[in-house]
């Protein structure tokens, strides 16, 4: 669990800086209306964007770290 959650601070860290860095890029130039930054960044993903990627597979990474952590937390609930 504590590599779990060490994994975690690392990811918040390295990714979530950058990912801040890129969404406030491109709100300051309103490119897409507030609350469809998914639709937005998976267009750019689809046109070949590397901020588009980088966005869009960090936000897969983070639900799979979630989606983790969930289930650690479910096993030691139910070993217990």
């Amino acid at each position: 669990m504590l590599i779990l959650k060490v994994i975690m601070v690392i990811f918040v860290v390295a990714v979530g800086i950058p990912c801040q860095l890129i969404d406030y890029r491109h709100r300051r130039k309103n490119a897409y209306v507030p609350g469809s930054g998914w639709s937005y960044y998976s267009r750019l993903k689809r046109e070949g964007s590397w901020e588009g990627r980088f966005m869009m597979n960090s936000a897969y990474m983070g639900i799979a770290l979630i989606l983790a952590m969930l289930g650690l937390l479910a096993a030691h609930l139910f070993r217990a």
